[in-house]
């Protein structure tokens, strides 16, 4: 007994030297990095497409460029009104920028500058005489008297705002047109006083732009947004304005905020619950110290190892993990109510004997289910796995090594709470029909409801999307006919000048859809840079201007010598975006992989799939690999592709968890008890997915992931009966953690997020089915306390 009791203090004094070790791994953590180690982006989630390296650089690239953008637009009901509140607001947004430690703007543009403007117009001056829109093309091979004619009209109409500069320069006026359509090509915008506006039912709006620093999804980024909203409410009462806002910051911050709160919920609604119970039923300190110990060893130590492990914890794996405190106080509670059943009698050594091999089946079986999330393809379920693996390892190691040594005392004598139902439902149990009617009605209900099921693998289910933020966004893109569009063609070739013009034949089949209502816009490189093949071309047409309506225009305009056409000088890619013209289009262009050179055009608003569909069949029906054909690129699609793939996987997963489980119990209690160990769990689990669908949520793979916990936590229960036999102190035991479980997966499902929301559900039911069922693995009548 004295080398029991020295082992035991051993074990103890071991585990908490590895407990503060972590616990100083934790501090450093968050004490000491300069950034604290919590993600928020919620594509950090998803995996990348390991088979398409080109596919990837496409949705990292355009996802950076959109995600680092901030856009305000500033509504007045009068030009001057708006201008005044845009100063205003722009000044704020600088004064804001310097005052704080670390800027949150790397720039901020409202008024542009006229040093910025002349850099824009330069580059392409300088090729004036080469640029052509396709409707001047038209008009310079069919009718070039027409251009005479429209120069003439100009000179007489005083609004034309034409100057004897800007005539000596480009004395056709072809390219000022040009610079008007490559403007309203990209959006909406109008140039006035220095800055882009737009009108619109009598509103006269104007656009802010910012550009973070840092990442959007980064906590110290925004916590500064409460004083921008701040500065904005400011103006907006100053001058009788609106201000509108969008950018993808706002979205992870509602995200961060709303991960917060469920967090706080879940685990501080846990902890009341865990305390409320045990409090109830031990009425005692040292049960409620014990159980408070190992939930808080759990989790610090499955935090400190994820941060480890992965750099940083998602916040959706601390929302999951947060329920780990309604599981890992399972062994805990079977401790606790064995040394309340003992008395007197109590013997902690023989407590933890008593109950060691249940606990121990019971992790073993529970981290099947949880560590089953990693057959999933998503880095944050593949953190979710690991972290509530470690947490419940080291809640199982603190009962193990710590409980025997804290707890040697007998508690006082007292009678088990409930003792009465405890009985009659037992006594329910012994009745044959209640045996076989109780779960064949459930199971027999459960699979009519399921006939009613439906599936959404929408990714976007995965972040809740607040009316206010969806309904500015949605009023920014109306007025600056700018999209956030993630569908885009990823259009490669070997050369970048067969590259444009590849994207340049694409471009006329896109107009023809505009036409045809099919899409409403898009975006390409080829919208600002044409190839040289097509620079060469409109040379030439120029020329041939110069040479038929040259003597007409300079009878007309009384010049004695009429301005020369500018040399052809052609420009590739390279010069291009190396100039600040590029800087709305940069990210359209991709570095070389493999030899090939690559570009995205990004697709405004597909009005009709179908059409769209059917048309971008006709143009890769004729490519093959070799010749690298046109690829349509949507993330969110891809990703929700990969859910419904991932369904069928992880049923596979779970078929193949069960035999493991059932070989596992089948060593200890023979095939046939084992079946009967399993069944709660598998009518657990239909039950969870039939409420489900009953309370008109649609099923999705964190649906089918709950099955899996479901197994792995509703064999627990079996698993005591099991061991223990008809113990009226392991029906209070594992009525204990039932509650503390569905307390913790309850609460889950009250999240705003609906994929959080539906999988709490499906594990709250199932749960619940399980604990329902759990007697079913008695084999003894006789009653032992």
């Amino acid at each position: 007994m004295q080398k029991r009791n020295n082992l035991s203090s051993k074990l103890a004094l071991l585990w908490l030297i590895i407990v503060v070790f972590f616990s100083g791994l934790l501090i450093k953590q968050f004490a000491f990095s300069p950034s604290i180690p919590i993600e928020t982006n919620i594509l950090r989630l998803l995996p990348q497409n390991q088979q398409d390296p080109i596919a990837e650089q496409a949705f990292q690239q355009i996802s950076a460029s959109m995600s680092n953008q901030v856009v305000f637009m500033v509504s007045g009901s009068s030009k001057e009104t708006a201008i005044s509140a845009v100063k205003q607001f722009e000044r704020d947004l600088h004064q804001l920028n310097q005052r704080i430690k670390q800027p949150l703007f790397e720039d901020i543009q409202g008024k542009i500058s006229q040093q910025t403007q002349a850099k824009w117009a330069d580059f392409y001056f300088q090729h004036r005489s080469q640029l052509l829109t396709p409707s001047q093309q038209k008009m310079l091979e069919q009718s070039p008297r027409q251009q005479t004619q429209y120069v003439i009209q100009s000179l007489y109409n005083p609004f034309s705002g034409v100057t004897a500069t800007e005539l000596a320069s480009d004395p056709f006026l072809l390219f000022r047109d040009y610079l008007s359509e490559v403007g309203s090509q990209s959006s909406n915008f109008t140039f006035k006083n220095g800055y882009l506006t737009v009108t619109k039912n009598e509103q006269f709006y104007i656009l802010v732009t910012a550009t973070l620093k840092e990442s959007p999804y980064s906590l110290q980024t925004q916590s500064h947004l409460s004083e921008i909203i701040e500065l904005k409410k400011q103006v907006e009462g100053k001058f009788e304005v609106d201000i509108f806002h969008t950018g993808v910051v706002f979205y992870a911050d509602y995200g961060t905020q709303s991960a917060k709160s469920e967090i706080s919920t879940i685990g501080i609604g846990s902890l009341i619950g865990v305390i409320l119970l045990i409090w109830f039923t031990f009425h005692s300190a040292l049960p409620l110290a014990l159980a408070l110990l190992s939930i808080s060893t759990g989790l610090l130590v499955a935090l400190a190892c994820t941060v480890a492990i992965f750099g940083q914890v998602h916040l959706f794996s601390l929302v999951f993990g947060a329920s780990l405190i309604g599981v890992s106080i399972d062994y805990a509670f079977h401790y606790l109510t064995d040394r309340l059943a003992a008395g007197q009698s109590w013997n902690s050594q023989k407590g933890l004997k008593h109950i060691f091999v249940a606990i121990s089946l019971g992790l073993a079986t529970s981290l099947v289910g949880y560590l089953g999330l990693l057959a999933a393809p998503f880095p944050g379920l593949q953190q979710l796995a690991l972290f509530s693996s470690i947490g419940l390892i080291a809640a199982y190691v603190s009962v193990v090594c710590w409980y025997p040594v804290l707890a040697e005392k007998p508690s006082a004598d007292a009678p088990l709470p409930l003792t009465k139902i405890w009985a009659m439902w037992f006594s329910l149990w012994d009745k044959p029909q209640f045996k076989v009617i109780l779960p064949s009605a459930l199971f027999v209900l459960s699979l009519v409801t399921l006939t009613k099921v439906s599936y959404n693998d929408n990714i976007r289910q995965l972040q809740a999307m607040p009316d206010s933020l969806k309904h500015q966004e949605e009023l920014i893109a109306s007025l600056s006919g700018v999209s956030q569009s993630q569908d885009m063609l990823l259009i490669t070739e070997e050369d970048p000048q067969l590259l444009l013009s590849k994207i340049s034949h694409v471009s006329k089949d896109l107009d023809r859809l505009i036409e045809q209502g099919v899409i409403t816009g898009y975006q390409s490189i080829n919208q600002y840079l044409p190839t040289i093949a097509e620079q060469e071309q409109n040379h030439q047409l120029v020329q041939q201007l110069y040479l038929s309506q040259q003597a007409s225009l300079q009878s007309t305009l009384g010049w004695k010598k009429f301005p020369e056409i500018t040399p052809f000088t052609p420009f590739n890619v390279q010069d291009f975006l190396a100039s600040p013209v590029s800087k709305p289009v940069k990210p359209l262009w991709l570095n070389p992989i493999d030899g090939l050179s690559a570009s995205v055009v990004l697709i405004k608003s597909i009005q009709d799939p179908e059409v769209f569909q059917n048309w971008l069949a006709s143009k890769t029906a004729h490519q093959d690999s070799e010749n690298n054909p046109i690829r349509y690129l949507n993330k969110a699609n891809e990703i929700s592709d990969l859910f419904t793939q991932y369904r069928t996987k992880v049923t596979e997963l779970l078929v193949i968890a069960l035999a493991v489980v059932l070989a596992v119990l089948s060593v200890r209690y023979g095939f046939k008890h084992s079946v009967l160990m399993v069944t709660p769990s598998l009518i657990a689990g239909v039950s969870g997915l039939a409420i489900t669908a009953l309370l008109g949520s649609s099923l999705n793979l964190f649906n089918l992931l709950g099955l899996i916990l479901i197994l792995g936590i509703g064999i627990d229960y079996t698993l005591f009966f099991a061991e223990q036999k008809k113990s009226q102190s392991t029906l209070l035991a594992v009525s204990l953690s039932c509650l503390t479980t569905l307390l913790s997966f309850g609460l889950l499902s009250l999240s705003n997020t609906h994929a959080i929301h539906s999988f709490g559900i499906t594990v709250l039911t199932g749960i619940f089915v399980a604990w329902l069922l759990s007697p079913m693995a008695l084999q003894r009548p006789q009653q032992s306390v």
